[in-house]
């Protein structure tokens, strides 16, 4: 775990739907459309039309947060961040760093105290995992909010616990 002013970051491989938090970030696309991983994931545990729920609300620009309702999860809410424009788009070092700034803004406006952050923009048509946790670690450490945040990196298997351990010892 790491410590650093009003932030606590730790990696976390429990049930994405049995974990308690304030709210679960849900990397997506400026559509909001859910059909690739991991909103894919959310939006099955979630077991609510989410895209119905965003519809009104897209297109969402990258660096954008829209909160809505996690369902049957335990987490409270989900924070769906686009970091590419369509669906299984190219996504760039830069778009997670506004979809990682992006979830620390909406956590302050709804006064959320913990947040559970899956790995995004590491896929097929994405960057390299560690560059993509290194841009969301060092987006969360570098947060100056007013109240504590617990941040929860939300790994899938032993390659992303890696990758985020790398990220947090700055080896990545």
């Amino acid at each position: 775990m790491e410590t650093v002013d009003h932030i606590s970051i730790q990696i976390c491989t429990d049930p994405w739907d049995q974990v308690e938090v304030d709210a679960f970030v849900c990397p997506t696309n400026s559509q909001g459309t859910m059909s690739h991983y991991p909103a894919a994931k959310l939006r099955e545990l979630a077991g609510i039309d989410l895209e119905v729920l965003l519809r009104d609300h897209t297109p969402l620009a990258i660096g954008a947060a829209f909160v809505t309702p996690a369902g049957n999860m335990k987490a409270g809410h989900l924070i769906h961040v686009p970091n590419t424009e369509a669906p299984g788009g190219r996504v760039q070092v830069e778009d997670i760093l506004r979809a990682t700034a992006a979830v620390l803004v909406a956590c302050q406006v709804k006064g959320f105290t913990s947040v559970a952050m899956p790995l995004m923009g590491a896929f097929d048509t994405g960057i390299p995992a560690e560059e993509a946790a290194r841009a969301i670690h060092s987006e969360f450490r570098s947060w100056r909010g007013e109240k504590p945040l617990k941040v929860l990196f939300m790994a899938k298997d032993a390659d992303e616990v890696e990758v985020f351990e790398m990220a947090i010892e700055g080896t990545g």
